[in-house]
């Protein structure tokens, strides 16, 4: 004989109201062939009702409301053997034999994941907000217009240094120039030559943990 259970005992088997269980009698979740008796007084064959429910139920319903509805549970009555009592985290005994997962387990972790990619996106953009976290290409971009901004302002002071020294020292300033502009391409290139080894020891990307605003 399968075990029974009154409806306001099932709906607490599996985590919902009475009224709940009532609904499903109603729509046809529950069937008659899962019912002992009739009327008010009219048992629930547990097992039964529990696998006409999920078969049942609608997708988005479980997606929502019913995500919290345990249709997964062990039969009632049944006794706890000594894993159930072991500490957290213990674990059962070997033998026992995993319980294979159902289709609400699926969804519940389906939703799950789904929100935490919601909350990650969510963190990202309130981040790049903030400016904690920027494109890296963009970032790239200005710095290099910034250089070359810095090194187009330098070049055009050459000419007012090199006419400011023949001025000084009775010689030509085209020489003074020549002079000057000799040297500060060897310092470039000895500069952009050491920048070009400190970048080759440094990670091509580097891992940021976004964190949620504290406030």
């Amino acid at each position: 004989m399968q075990p029974t259970m009154s409806k306001g005992d099932f709906a607490r088997h599996i985590n919902v109201t009475p009224g709940r269980v009532s609904q499903y009698i109603s729509a046809g979740m529950i069937g008659k062939d899962a019912l002992e008796g009739e009327g008010r007084s009219a048992k629930i064959i547990v097992s039964r009702a529990i696998e006409q429910i999920r078969q049942r139920r609608d997708i988005s319903q479980a997606l929502n409301n019913g995500l919290s509805t345990r249709l997964d549970l062990d039969e009632p009555g049944e006794a706890a053997d000594a894993g159930d009592l072991l500490p957290a985290g213990a674990g059962k005994p070997s033998s026992e034999p995993l319980k294979p997962q159902t289709v609400d387990d699926e969804i519940k972790q389906e939703r799950l994941q789904s929100e935490r990619r919601r909350n990650r996106v969510a963190a990202q953009e309130e981040a790049e907000k903030l400016g904690r976290l920027v494109d890296a290409g963009t970032v790239r971009a200005e710095m290099a217009k910034l250089a070359q901004a810095v090194d187009d302002e330098n070049a055009g002071m050459l000419a007012d240094f090199a006419t400011a020294i023949a001025a000084q020292f009775s010689i030509p300033q085209r020489d003074v120039l020549h002079l000057l502009r000799r040297i500060r391409n060897e310092k470039k290139a000895a500069a952009a030559d050491r920048a070009r080894r400190r970048a080759a020891s440094l990670p091509e990307r580097v891992e940021m943990i976004v964190e949620g605003n504290a406030a």
